[in-house]
């Protein structure tokens, strides 16, 4: 079963539904896919039907002020729905998506697709990161604020950037015992000066900021600049972790060392775009390692290097949510010009909002980019790539054997190859690949994808897709 649509909008996070309003207003046919069952995307994620809650915060009435413009559109949307390839269409200028839900369309046919598939959490491996009870901040705030579960009762935090922030306050007030929030940056006063008028216009962040910090200072938790968790130690699951000092590279000054018992570490590392689509397609890719890595070039009006082909939202570089609504709006009105609707470009006034949102996010990135020495942390034993169990001193061996490329690693040691599909792997190896080589993370470059890029049963493939478009026709 295969349908046509005008233009297409894959994730329905922030950037993902103001784009497909946007285009909609514009006067474009959108269908918009996304993987979970209710839209939001992790920053909006709605609460499940099977709890209630009487909560009524900023945050909350910002979602459902955009779940109601989504609502009153005449978008389609498509809820758990996966999105396994996309393909050049059969008709020139079109593209093909294979999907995989229970009520959508095998195929879909677009003339143009906004992709939105924002981000994921970062992890840096260390002895021990593996066992139950390290988890990642995005996981924390899901757990505490959809889930409503408690992950631990005694945790320490250990990362970089204002997520930590967020999660040891939600810990807080969920009731945890909160023994320390370590950030990896250090001297951040000094070197932020640089970076003040970034903040001008910033009031909700610099209010929301502030009362993370009230929270965390009404409960005296420790705070630590250029600290940062080293090793978990536990049998069935974490009971113990050592922490030290970093110097200004970011590897641990071992002398400084200190153990503490905790029945949950959150290790927090920023956020990873999720660039899987891009890559399938063969987007020209640019490294920025303040954004999040590898990430689509895009013009003025966030289209790719493959035209009809554009990228909004933090899977284009990390910058939060309201650099992403923006991106979401520019984009959805580009597509849908570009698709014959509405005048000429009404997205100046946008596009002037969206520098001073990139300015901020360029402060976070330089700020709280993880320093390159906690790489070094992971010992020879140290799986790398859970999926596959494969550990630091496999992937060493492969160098040994003439692997050039993450690429060339995978294919020696099948890292990369499990349910994850290198997510979480992926830039692990490249940034230490990239320091045992001696040469730079954009060198390595990243793992070559192919169809498709979510699991999904052997029989939806065999029955609706293959790893190639159709031919074109004449």
């Amino acid at each position: 079963m295969s349908e046509s649509v005008e233009l297409v909008v894959i994730g329905a996070g922030p950037a993902g539904i103001e784009a497909a309003v946007a285009a909609a207003q514009a006067g474009a046919e959108v269908t918009l896919i996304d993987s979970s069952p209710r839209p939001g995307g992790q920053y909006f994620k709605q609460i499940s039907k099977a709890f209630q809650s009487d909560d009524h915060t900023e945050h909350q009435r910002e979602a459902q002020e955009l779940f109601q413009k989504l609502a009153s559109s005449n978008v389609r949307v498509l809820q758990d729905t996966l999105v396994w390839g996309i393909f050049e269409g059969a008709q020139p200028d079109t593209w093909l998506l294979t999907l995989h839900g229970s009520q959508a369309p095998a195929r879909l046919s677009a003339r143009a697709v906004v992709i939105a598939a924002g981000a994921y959490d970062r992890s840096i491996p260390f002895p021990g990161w593996d066992l139950p009870g390290v988890m990642t901040a995005g996981a924390v705030l899901t757990m505490i604020k959809n889930q409503r579960v408690l992950p631990g009762r005694r945790v320490l935090l250990s990362g970089t950037g204002p997520l930590q922030l967020e999660a040891a306050a939600q810990l807080v007030e969920a009731g945890a015992e909160v023994v320390g929030v370590l950030e990896s940056a250090s001297r951040l006063i000094w070197r932020g000066i640089p970076y003040l008028p970034a903040l001008w216009g910033q009031w909700a962040r610099m209010r929301e900021g502030w009362g993370y910090l009230k929270t965390l200072a009404g409960a005296r938790v420790p705070y630590r600049l250029g600290w940062s968790v080293i090793a978990a130690h536990g049998e069935e699951r974490v009971n113990e972790v050592v922490f030290a000092r970093l110097d200004p590279q970011g590897r641990p000054i071992l002398q400084s060392r200190k153990t503490g018992k905790v029945d949950t570490v959150v290790a927090g590392y920023s956020l990873t775009p999720s660039t899987e689509l891009f890559r399938l397609l063969d987007c020209e890719m640019i490294f920025d390692s303040g954004r999040g890595g590898f990430l689509p070039r895009r013009n003025e009006n966030l289209e790719t290097s493959r035209e009809g082909i554009y990228a909004a939202g933090d899977c284009a570089g990390i910058g939060g949510a309201p650099m992403s609504r923006m991106e979401g709006r520019i984009a959805g009105c580009a597509a849908a010009l570009r698709l014959g609707h509405g005048g000429e470009d009404q997205n100046h006034q946008g596009k002037t909002a969206l520098r001073r949102e990139r300015r901020f996010a360029k402060m976070l990135g330089d700020l709280f980019s993880p320093p390159a020495g906690l790489y070094t942390l992971a010992k020879e034993d140290t799986i790398l790539c859970r999926c596959e169990q494969v550990t630091l001193g496999q992937i060493r061996e492969a160098f040994t054997f003439g692997a050039q490329t993450i690429t060339d690693v995978k294919n020696i040691t099948r890292s990369g190859m499990g349910n994850c599909q290198g997510r979480t792997c992926g830039s692990i190896i490249a940034q230490i690949m990239a320091a045992e080589t001696n040469r730079k993370p954009e060198d390595v470059r990243y793992y070559n994808i192919r169809p498709p890029v979510h699991p999904v049963p052997l029989e939806v493939i065999e029955e609706h897709g293959a790893e190639k478009a159709p031919e074109r026709e004449g």
